[in-house]
Parts: C-alpha cells; sequence; structure tokens
C-alpha cells in the first residue's frame, strides 16, 4: 500500500515568537528539542519556516494538541523571555504560506 495513508499524515502550525531580541533558527529548534524531550513530541516535528519572528512547524497530525502545547509552554529561548502564539493550523503548508508569506516570501498578515 502507498499514499497518504501509508506516509502518515501531517499538521502545520503557524505561530509568532514575542520577544524584544531576535531569536535565532538554531536557538528556536534548540528550545524544542529540550522542551520535547521525554515528552510525545521527542524528535517528531520539523521547523519547515522561521523568519523575522514567525514560524510553521510541521507535526503528525494526532499530536497537534501536544506541539501547540509545546509551542506555547516554551517562555525562554537562550535566556531571553519571549512569548509563542500560535496563529492557525493546517492540513497543507501551501495554505498557510499564501495566509502568512507574500510573495517576497514575508509575512505579510500574521496575527
Amino acid at each position: 500500500m502507498s499514499g497518504k495513508a501509508e506516509r502518515g499524515k501531517w499538521r502545520y502550525i503557524a505561530f509568532r515568537i514575542e520577544s524584544r531580541t531576535t531569536i535565532s533558527r538554531r536557538d528556536f529548534v534548540g528550545a524544542l528539542l529540550s522542551g520535547g524531550r521525554g515528552t510525545s513530541m521527542e524528535d517528531r516535528f520539523k521547523l519547515t519556516v522561521f523568519e523575522r519572528g514567525l514560524g510553521i512547524v510541521k507535526v503528525p497530525h494526532r499530536l497537534k494538541d501536544d506541539a501547540i502545547a509545546l509551542l506555547e509552554s516554551i517562555d525562554s529561548v537562550r535566556g531571553q523571555r519571549c512569548e509563542i502564539r500560535t496563529l492557525k493550523t493546517s492540513g497543507t503548508i501551501r495554505k498557510l504560506k499564501e495566509r502568512y508569506l507574500g510573495d517576497d516570501k514575508d509575512f505579510v498578515r500574521a496575527g
């Protein structure tokens, strides 16, 4: 058998990071890995988009709520206070990119 059932279903979660300082992609992934350690989210996500304080994370569809809880539980990255707000969840990354990314790849309608 091949197709979606074999590959699994995914959810894409768009989110915004509010912080007084710029947070790098590497540092944010580190915070996600650290926060997910020992939970259902351990090594079960992929950060697909991350720029200018906004991002999209890909997770197995059954772990969507766990992923949102993990994202919203992060309150600091490398000692810098931050707040993460989820914006929208979708079954396709295209829908989120259309809504939040412009042609020049800047987030245009986040929030």
